[in-house]
């Protein structure tokens, strides 16, 4: 099977991000009927109406992050899903989701083109630098929101709180925004060619 063109796995690549495209947004909802439904007990909470033990979870771990990257909040009485622990989680999502949906959106234009048999246009490498930019963003991010959910849950958690604090940097994701950095200069460099090819021509 041939990589570029019609009936190409560029076209299968294509068609399994439109998928990915509508699962995002999918989660995108769930998200915020999440949110919705976490502001409306603490509203409930605060008026009376429902026992603050409801939050209130038995020992355990605290995981946020993904991969080798993990930062793990560790505690005794951690109040699951009492608002220091329970809000930057919901952040972190929310940058999780808004970056995927940008990136599986510039991925679709770029796959437009490799099924057209065009590669090298000047859109692509700004697909690509939107794409690495994007990838450092949500980073950066995460890495300030998983210190906001330590700070948060050691200011704020319970009286005897004993918390442990442990941070790596996932060298994949990091080795991925430098190779995509690459690539957009090898594509902002081949459709220049390509432009004065055809001026040539």
């Amino acid at each position: 099977m041939k990589a570029l063109g019609k009936g190409s796995l560029a076209s299968i690549v294509r068609t399994g991000l439109v998928w990915a495209w509508y699962g995002l947004w999918l989660l995108a909802g769930l998200w915020v009927l999440a949110a919705i439904g976490y502001g409306a007990i603490l509203v409930l909470i605060a008026n009376g109406m429902v026992d603050p033990a409801l939050l209130e979870g038995g020992d355990g771990n605290l995981a946020v992050g993904s991969g080798s990257g993990n930062f793990h909040v560790t505690y005794d009485q951690p109040g699951g899903g009492t608002w220091p622990i329970a809000v930057p989680g919901l952040l972190i999502a929310a940058v999780a989701i808004i970056g995927s949906l940008i990136i599986v959106w510039r991925l679709r234009k770029l796959f437009d083109s490799f099924s057209s048999g065009e590669p090298f246009q000047r859109e692509n490498a700004q697909h690509l630098r939107v794409i690495w930019i994007t990838m450092l963003a949500i980073e950066i991010a995460r890495y300030l929101l998983m210190a906001l959910t330590g700070v948060l849950v050691a200011t704020f958690g319970e009286p005897n709180l004993e918390t442990t604090f442990s941070f790596a940097i996932d060298i994949s994701t990091w080795g991925s925004i430098l190779i995509l950095i690459v690539l957009a200069e090898v594509f902002r460099e081949g459709a220049r060619l390509k432009e004065e090819q055809e001026l040539t021509i």
